[in-house]
């Protein structure tokens, strides 16, 4: 009983000399972990962010600040931040695998970055729909894929090739939308135009319909008369 008194005294004492910055450091570690573990990863970011400007030389924050840049897609801060882990740790260190497992699937992923003329144009990869433009992806498989951008009944495709840990920009030039005939400045011109060539042609037949109640012309050998 003794001895466990002296151990929470000794832990007591520890904590009331600890440094300031070391405490609140790991209070905002603490909390980036708890808002991780809830599906908080923005919130998580933050805090693990604030841990790491006040401990900048701890390996931990790294290590969940590359987990959360994983779950918001973000491989290539991930990168990143697991080196920063394993640079800061033994190689006997149980994490060290983990975080060389994590390395190695975003190593095969590359940045992709995609705009067009005009902007905010639906946008397709692999016939997916993945938003609109200006868009972009930080955890792109790499490989190839096909980019199929879309406004106004206006499209442009493309088939690029993201090269693992390199960044590929693109941009997609739609063809102006195609305007409706009716909406075209020559219709309603051309319609009018049409209307008046009927309208004449009526009034022609009108003034030629007396023909149709002439009397008929009859023939006899001394000649032709009505």
């Amino acid at each position: 009983m003794r001895v466990l008194v002296l151990t929470f005294a000794l832990a007591a004492l520890r904590t009331a000399h600890a440094d300031p910055t070391a405490q609140a450091a790991q209070l905002h570690l603490e909390r980036g972990v708890t808002a991780f573990r809830a599906g908080e990863f923005e919130r998580a970011q933050r805090e693990l962010l604030t841990a790491h400007e006040l401990a900048p030389d701890r390996p931990n924050p790294y290590r969940w600040l590359a987990l959360t840049a994983i779950q918001l897609g973000d491989c290539a801060r991930a990168l990143v931040d697991i080196e920063g882990f394993l640079t800061r740790v033994p190689a006997t260190d149980p994490r060290v695998e983990e975080m060389t497992r994590w390395k190695n699937l975003c190593a095969r992923t590359g940045v992709l970055r995609v705009d067009s003329t005009p902007p905010r144009a639906s946008l397709r990869i692999d016939g997916a729909l993945v938003g609109t433009t200006p868009y972009q992806s930080l955890s792109m498989r790499a490989g190839t894929h096909t980019l199929r951008a879309e406004i106004a009944g206006s499209a442009a495709s493309r088939s690029i090739v993201v090269e693992p840990g390199r960044e590929l920009a693109v941009h997609l030039a739609l063809p102006p939308p195609r305007t409706p005939i009716p909406q075209r400045w020559w219709f309603w011109p051309a319609i009018g135009t049409a209307a008046l060539a009927i309208i004449g042609v009526s009034a022609f037949v009108a003034t030629r319909s007396d023909v149709s109640v002439l009397p008929p012309i009859t023939c006899d050998p001394a000649g032709c008369a009505p």
